[in-house]
């Protein structure tokens, strides 16, 4: 719609708000209009048995139903008119005749056709019935405002196409994409589903702060504030990992904490500088018992979405969540069926050639050239460095089906213990899907000396130019000094599992209201 046009019909609807109260009607009433039913539980009552109406039928029982909702579809026709009344369950119409909507309470018919557009919000009360096309309807027989819509509404059919807008308005991007109403419906299952998953497995769901006085958990920029009372900068969490073990130090067994946690990053389809992440620490496991935990907690998820369904299509690729590999053989406590497990040297060797059990680190670097690859210095330091850069930059991006990738170098793994039998590695796992990293996870460092060269090493690394080295934590080093049980943690990217299972492209279109330039 042309700005000339949008801004004649704001003018327009505007001055139907000034005329309704000059007739003594309130367009924003403050009054609470209690409906009976919603819109899928009329179709629910009137598909049971011995309820189902004939073409052209009313209720016989006259059962009252009041609904209410949004305007999505409106014409008339001499005598008779039809609104399509939305809520959040679906739609259904309301069928209107001049001689039964007489506006003796709420609006008449004629004041229905001249003031009530589509967008509005209204109430309507009456009986089941269906039309002589077989529609199922609501006859009215009182019909109320209840907020009146002052710009124009969304077109109901096209919808609105620009994302930009979708993004930085979700709620005009909600009233006219069903699917993206649905997304976030969906959204909203699978928060659910994972924290019953958790509770019904005896973790306890924590709280830990936003703002802290040291970052860390991950490999981030943070952002910083200021508070004013104390003169000191905080920062944006970049994770929750540090302060959920700490309570793991203090005598909790199984936690986790779902929420937000913000990096100062760039945006692109699979990154948002605040995204919801869950984190989840068990005692007395290690990172094969948390991997499964990733596992179980996916597919009770899919077992909500998609019910007995393990094959799911994204981007035109699908998936297979079915868990059919065993490897108890190789791994004697990693019991039962499991999705892929690869070793990050497997994997390299797999796609690229190069096997980084036997090459040296100028061997290596020359290698990854002949690759393409243009490491940098951070990069050239250690054979781990340059193992995690072929894999980052050349493997992980053709992880099409769930693969779990483990055995991490000990140089880019600062919080995870060091591997039980092989030297230079970590007890450390990624799973990857369709080439994106979902889940991270591994048997959780608990030596504070250890933790303490590990702390160290960052710091080296971040005067050498890393700005997302970990910064060091005396808080942390006290608590895993009071010591602290065998641990396994894992953090899962719930948007972006979300975005698996809507089968959607851009992590901005599962945030409600996703991090946007500044409009002008």
């Amino acid at each position: 719609m042309a700005a000339n046009e949008t801004r004649n019909e704001v003018e327009v609807r505007s001055q139907k708000v000034d005329d309704l109260r000059e007739l003594g009607i309130e367009p924003y009433p403050s009054h609470s209009l209690q409906r009976s039913h919603t819109t899928q539980e009329i179709k629910d009552l009137f598909a049971q048995p011995g309820k189902e109406l004939n073409d052209g039928e009313s209720d016989p029982d006259a059962v009252p139903l009041t609904v209410c909702g949004r305007i999505t579809f409106k014409r008339d026709s001499g005598s008779i008119g039809f609104i399509g009344l939305t809520d959040i369950a679906g739609t259904i119409q309301l069928k209107l005749e001049k001689k039964l909507v007489t506006g003796e309470t709420g609006l008449s018919f004629n004041q229905v056709k001249k003031y009530l557009d589509l967008g509005d919000f209204i109430a309507a009360e009456g009986i089941g019935c269906r039309t002589n096309r077989g529609e199922l309807s609501v006859q009215v027989e009182r019909i109320f405002v209840i907020s009146k819509a002052t710009m124009p509404f969304p077109d109901s059919y096209y919808g609105i196409n620009d994302p930009e807008l979708c993004r930085r308005h979700r709620e005009i991007d909600l009233v006219s994409n069903p699917k993206s109403l649905e997304t976030f419906k969906v959204r909203n299952r699978i928060l659910k589903r994972i924290r019953m998953y958790l509770w019904d497995n005896e973790f306890e769901e924590l709280e830990t702060p936003v703002l802290q006085a040291i970052y860390g958990g991950a490999a981030a920029r943070p952002f910083v504030t200021h508070h004013n009372a104390l003169d000191i900068n905080l920062y944006l969490r970049i994770a929750t990992e540090l302060h959920l073990k700490r309570a793991i130090c203090g005598g909790f067994e199984r936690v986790f904490e779902m929420g937000r946690v913000f990096r100062n990053e760039g945006i692109d389809s699979t990154h948002n500088p605040e995204f919801t992440s869950i984190e989840v620490y068990q005692a007395y496991a290690d990172y094969f018992d948390v991997m499964t935990l990733v596992e179980d907690v996916i597919c009770a998820v899919a077992a909500d979405v998609l019910g007995e369904q393990t094959e799911i299509e994204y981007q035109g690729q699908v998936i297979s969540l079915e868990r059919k590999y065993n490897y108890s053989e190789q791994y004697p406590t990693f019991t039962g069926n499991h999705w892929k497990v690869q070793t990050m040297v497997e994997a390299v060797r797999e796609k690229t050639g190069l096997d980084f059990d036997t090459l040296e680190l100028d061997e290596a670097l020359k290698s990854a050239e002949n690759l393409g690859l243009h490491l940098s210095k951070l990069d050239t330091q250690s054979l781990g460095y340059v193992l995690y850069a072929v894999f980052d930059k050349l493997v992980s991006p053709q992880l099409m089906q769930p693969t779990f990738i483990t055995e991490f170098p000990v140089e880019v793994s600062p919080l995870a213990k060091r591997h039980r039998s092989k030297p230079g590695f970590v007890e450390r796992f990624e799973l990857f899907i369709h080439g994106t990293e979902y889940s991270n996870g591994f048997s959780e460092l608990n030596d504070p000396k250890d933790q303490r060269k590990r702390f160290e090493e960052q710091l080296a690394q971040r005067n050498a130019g890393d700005e997302e080295a970990h910064p060091m934590d005396e808080d942390f080093i006290q608590a895993l000094s009071l010591g602290m049980p065998n641990c396994g943690g894992m953090g899962i990217g719930i948007d972006r599992l979300i975005m698996l299972f809507t089968n959607t492209a851009s992590i901005r279109d599962v945030i409600m209201f996703p991090t946007m330039r500044t409009s002008i």
